[in-house]
């Protein structure tokens, strides 16, 4: 089994559902930045208590995080097949995240 593909050796990526962008373009540096938010709360998750207050927003943040990444990873003329609160992020989701950044 091949763990390359060949495909971005012009320097661009595919996106979800078609279409590419280059490599280094706003768009994959985000859903990049996204992604690695989201490693870094698996290391906080990992010291927490789990079943905890904590632990449990943590995981609720990763999860969430993963579906505004898959909404980046979007070609934006194919956003119509993308599905709230799985690949698109739902007006809930941010006021969560707006909770949660005031509670701490």
């Amino acid at each position: 089994m091949k763990i390359y593909t060949r495909k971005g050796d012009d320097g661009s990526t595919g996106l979800w559902y078609g279409g590419r962008v280059d490599k280094d373009s706003p768009r994959p540096e985000a859903y990049g930045s996204v992604d690695e938010a989201a490693s870094a709360l698996g290391l906080c998750r990992a010291a927490a208590e789990r079943g905890s207050e904590i632990y449990e927003d943590v995981l609720r943040l990763q999860s969430e995080l993963f579906v505004a990444g898959a909404e980046l990873a979007t070609a934006p003329e194919s956003a119509e097949r993308l599905e709230e609160g799985i690949s698109k992020v739902t007006p809930e989701m941010a006021e969560r995240l707006e909770q949660d950044i005031d509670r701490y």
